[in-house]
């Protein structure tokens, strides 16, 4: 689970940076990093005592650091697209859908939000450093397009790479969109549970968020079992 605490490391910390304009993504990357790690040791020990408080606010420092919408219609798949929608039989049945869409954002969002809240607390002083961006990531942000920034975590001899597919918002702040834990597509591993579980509930959307936990523990664990499961 170490390594999914590098993920929420990332995220936690890329909130808490107040700053007059936007950075490059790599720059904010950098900046607030090094911050969250002396955060992160203010709040391990109030878990115990607090859990309630501690998932919520990790919630309202996550919630502006991550595009929920974007990274939610990208585990719909197919079913999140604007022809899926438009597919569906009339009225009525778009606005059930578009209530059901709604209502899957903020249950995926605490989902994941409590899985990576616990994860973090393994995280154990690790090193992390971010390669600067190459020729192409610096074209892609002068284009305010999808770029990695590109993070390495060091514990002894082993060395992990993490991937954050990050894009700007209208006014112009980085968003993370998903990630990649080596080779593992985080939003991917997502994509294909969402999947599995609209086949399994005969493409009931509401019965699919009814057993949203379930089904994201069951892709949390594959994350584990995909990547690197202890430093």
């Amino acid at each position: 689970m170490r390594i999914v605490s590098i993920f929420v490391v990332f995220l936690w910390s890329l909130s808490q940076s107040v700053i007059a304009e936007p950075l490059s993504p790599h720059q904010r990357v950098e900046q607030v990093t090094q911050a969250l790690l002396t955060e992160i040791e203010k709040t391990r020990a109030s878990f115990d005592s607090n859990p309630d408080a501690y998932y919520k606010g990790i919630d309202q420092l996550l919630s502006p650091v991550i595009d929920f919408p974007s990274f939610t219609r990208s585990v719909m798949g197919v079913y999140g697209t604007r022809e899926y929608y438009q597919s569906l039989a009339d009225a009525e049945a778009r606005e059930h859908y578009r209530e059901n869409y709604q209502r899957f954002v903020e249950t995926f969002k605490s989902a994941l939000v409590q899985t990576y809240a616990k994860g973090m607390l393994a995280f154990n002083g690790q090193t992390i450093t971010i390669e600067p961006p190459n020729e192409e990531a610096t074209e892609q942000i002068a284009q305010q397009a999808m770029v990695d920034v590109v993070q390495n975590i060091t514990s002894g001899a082993d060395n992990y790479r993490i991937t954050y597919k990050m894009r700007p918002n209208k006014q112009g702040e980085w968003l993370l969109r998903n990630v990649i834990i080596e080779s593992v597509n985080v939003g991917q591993l997502y994509r294909n549970q969402f999947a599995a579980a609209m086949d399994k509930h005969q493409q009931n959307f509401a019965q699919v968020i009814d057993h949203w936990v379930a089904e994201s523990a069951q892709a949390t664990e594959q994350i584990k079992e995909s990547a690197i499961d202890d430093f």
